[in-house]
């Protein structure tokens, strides 16, 4: 029994020597210092580094393909301080921007040929990273915006044609027909020279003047002096005649081509219309084959009908506007004949009545 405890006790003073050397030995284990120069330097710059972000996309057309767009100018602006970065899309529209500090950033897409995109700002996070895809439209020219009008294009180009080439020919016809005196002038010198029973000067005034109104009284004027030359006498309906012979030929000619330019008025906006109901065919046919998830082709169609009214309208208002302003200086014209042809003949019929 005396063996047993004495082995007892040798064992756990062994344990209690291990015990006491490993604790020594751990109290003796001096902690790790990082030197300023080396280790904390290391150590800030991973800390740094995690802080970083990047900015990365992709800028394509809007055609079907979605064909990458190279040479786009892509610039990330910061919106804290307005400071810029700019990078360029390589052969397969893609570009990247790293090492950005965190934070809100705005970015916008240039590239010659193309329509200048401005994005969402976006909120770049610590370490963080931002995808962007965007899509670039080309811009238009003659050729290409005319092409979204479909096959209405046709009919609205001769339209526009006929339209211009009427609008152009009528202000040079009225432009040609105004009178070279003015009508209170040619009229007092038309009844001056009937005082003074000088049928021939009359005559001679019209000549120079010129103008509807100046040919109509001309007309009357020789009936009358071929009556004094026949030494016969001559009745109002009779030079009213003459008159209204003479109005024949010169009021058709300012009323020609007007109702061409009232037909292109009233046409044009029903082909525009046409355009547009075909347009909403290519929009709804489209949205039953493919649904709402390619928003471009259904654009497509929406695009033709609009631009199809609108080419319609603008090619309708100003031949309406033109026509009513024709139609007004014809009917001036119409009363102005008639008001000072009355005037005339009555003149005339009184003077030889005196006579």
């Amino acid at each position: 029994m005396n063996r047993l405890s004495s082995i007892f006790m040798l064992v756990a003073c062994l344990f209690m020597s291990v015990g006491i050397v490993a604790a020594q030995e751990e109290a003796s284990e001096e902690p790790e210092v990082i030197e300023p120069g080396v280790g904390a330097e290391d150590a800030s710059d991973t800390d740094t580094l995690g802080d970083r972000a990047t900015i990365k996309g992709e800028v394509v057309d809007t055609s079907t393909d979605l064909n990458p767009i190279e040479g786009v100018t892509v610039t990330i602006v910061r919106g804290i301080d307005e400071q810029e970065f700019t990078t360029t899309t390589d052969k397969d529209g893609a570009y990247s921007m790293t090492d950005l500090d965190p934070g809100r950033y705005t970015i916008s897409y240039t590239k010659e040929g193309y329509g200048k995109r401005v994005g969402k700002s976006k909120v770049l996070a610590p370490g963080g990273e931002i995808f962007d895809r965007t899509k670039m439209r080309k811009k238009d020219n003659i050729i290409s915006f005319f092409q979204k009008f479909g096959f209405v294009f046709y009919p609205l180009a001769i339209c526009s044609v006929v339209a211009l080439t009427f609008i152009i020919e009528r202000l040079f016809t009225f432009v040609r027909s105004r009178s070279r005196i003015g009508t209170e002038q040619f009229i007092a010198s038309i009844a001056d020279s009937l005082r003074k029973e000088n049928i021939m000067e009359a005559v001679s005034t019209c000549e120079e003047a010129g103008g509807p109104l100046a040919n109509v009284l001309k007309a009357g004027l020789l009936r009358y002096s071929q009556a004094q030359i026949e030494e016969r006498d001559i009745t109002k309906e009779e030079i009213q005649e003459a008159i209204e012979e003479a109005s024949l030929l010169e009021i058709p000619e300012l009323e020609r081509n007007l109702p061409v330019l009232g037909t292109v008025a009233v046409v044009s906006p029903l082909f525009g219309l046409l355009g547009t109901v075909t347009g909403m065919i290519t929009a709804f046919t489209t949205i039953a084959l493919e649904g709402t998830g390619d928003p471009q082709q259904l654009a497509e169609g929406i695009s033709q009908a609009l631009l199809t009214t609108a080419g319609g309208l603008t090619i309708a208002i100003p031949c309406l506007i033109f026509f009513q302003l024709f139609d007004s200086w014809v009917n001036r014209h119409m009363v102005e004949i008639s008001q000072v042809s009355t005037e005339i003949v009555n003149q005339l019929i009184v003077g030889d009545a005196n006579a």
